[in-house]
């Protein structure tokens, strides 16, 4: 009972969840204010004191890492992993495109603001080459894949991962889901036109 009189006094709510912080800051991702946002704009939206997101999270960046975190053991993610793992090179792009635009029209928006954030943050840009590293690895095994299964191209393994990693890249979905203003299904068959595209029927 004292200690909990002491961490009121200190203003620590002791009560407030992981995920109700977690939860605010994704309302300030979704509103375009996160990267502008201070600690204690969070702590507000969450309803918690300001040193309880310190000592939950050690900062701002801190918190933006737990939820990319978060979403990387999110379903999105198991279903890219899904896709990459497969050994059918017919089946292996369809579903990691299908998969990839899942994961950017959920969680995309963490990513963007991750991207936003480096530019004012370096600390934050190990968060975003991290998720450049993962996804180049993926699309390397994809292409491995492919080769096996005598899907071959008329670009040199370089420049064929180099364009996969483009067309699954999140610019190019916002490209077409935003911008383009595509329904999510059409933007899914665009994506994997592009990329069978960069594979030569001629050449399987």
């Amino acid at each position: 009972m004292a200690y909990s009189s002491v961490t009121r006094r200190r203003g620590i709510d002791t009560s407030v969840s992981r995920d109700q912080i977690l939860a605010a800051a994704e309302e300030l991702i979704l509103g375009g204010g996160f990267a502008q946002a201070t600690v204690t704009d969070l702590a507000e939206r969450a309803g918690v004191a300001r040193a309880t997101v310190f000592s939950r999270f050690g900062s701002k960046l801190g918190v933006l890492q737990a939820l990319a975190v978060r979403c990387s053991g999110g379903p999105q993610m198991q279903a890219i992993r899904a896709a990459v793992a497969l050994d059918d090179a017919d089946r292996i792009l369809p579903e990691l495109i299908d998969a990839t635009a899942e994961h950017w029209e959920v969680q995309g928006h963490i990513l963007r603001t991750m991207k936003a954030v480096a530019e004012l943050e370096p600390e934050a840009r190990a968060l975003v080459e991290d998720q450049r590293r993962d996804q180049r690895e993926s699309i390397e095994t994809v292409v491995a894949t492919l080769r096996r299964g005598g899907r071959t191209s008329e670009l040199s393994r370089p420049r064929l991962i180099a364009a996969l990693h483009l067309v699954t890249s999140l610019e190019a979905f916002m490209e077409l889901r935003r911008d383009a203003g595509l329904s999510l299904p059409a933007t899914k068959e665009v994506l994997a036109r592009t990329a069978e595209g960069l594979l030569d029927p001629a050449l399987t």
